[in-house]
């Protein structure tokens, strides 16, 4: 065989490694898993699981105790370094399970600050007398609503709020007891000053905004659902 003939099996040789070599990276790939952008690795009572509803896309996460659907307008965290928005005001105060943080566009351009949903399985408060009546974080004395309802008790603190360097919050505070477990869900819409802006520099997150923004919220929350299936009953 001459030298262009062994050049030629050469070639043919080191065209054939590199497709096996090609293959065997394709299918290594094709075996991977696929891991949701939001899933949330925290746990509650069990371990959570995430579930993708086709064709909508809405993601539903439970702890076997409670099951909520995040909107599409809304991120997922387990910890405070998972909320990927920066805001003054956070959108759910330190030591929750699950925070539901607004990352919607709809109010880009003014005086908007956070929103969230924070969640928390209230391990400490052992009893139903103090899931219900303890005071929030922050407050010596607060009487809360409660009611019952079927197997399940529910208390509201209302309103809750912050207020401080030209930044401000108004947050409503539940409490769930059911079956010797106690969760929190705590609503949050922060805002800075319109007034500290210049003059048509922004618009006003206005009052409308704000309602719309609560009732996003709200449905969320009437979405909330037991092992039974049953609904919460959060007042609205």
């Amino acid at each position: 065989m001459g030298k262009l003939g062994v050049f030629i099996v050469f070639i043919i040789v080191i065209a054939a490694l590199a497709a096996g070599f090609l293959w065997l990276v394709n299918s290594g790939n094709q075996g991977g898993a696929i891991t949701p952008a939001n899933s949330a690795s925290g746990t509650l009572s069990g371990t959570p699981t995430l579930v993708l509803n086709s064709p909508t896309g809405t993601q539903s996460t439970s702890d076997g105790t409670i099951t909520f659907t995040l909107p599409a307008d809304f991120g997922l965290a387990t910890t405070q370094a998972q909320i990927l928005v920066q805001s003054y005001i956070p959108a759910c105060d330190p030591g929750f399970n699950y925070c539901l943080y607004y990352i919607g566009t709809i109010y880009q351009g003014t005086n908007f600050d956070s929103a969230g949903i924070r969640i928390q399985h209230r391990t400490d408060l052992t009893t139903q007398s103090a899931c219900l009546t303890a005071p929030p974080t922050g407050y010596a004395n607060f009487t809360p609503t409660s009611t019952t309802i079927s197997d399940y008790s529910l208390s509201e603190f209302t309103p809750l709020g912050d207020a401080g360097a030209g930044h401000s919050a108004v947050d409503t505070l539940y409490r769930l007891a059911y079956n010797g477990a106690c969760y929190e869900f705590e609503t949050r819409i922060g805002q800075s000053q319109f007034a500290n802006y210049p003059s048509g520099t922004i618009q006003q997150f206005t009052t409308a905004d704000q309602t719309n923004l609560r009732a996003e919220m709200q449905n969320v929350l009437d979405g909330i659902t037991l092992p039974s299936g049953e609904t919460i009953a959060f007042p609205n």
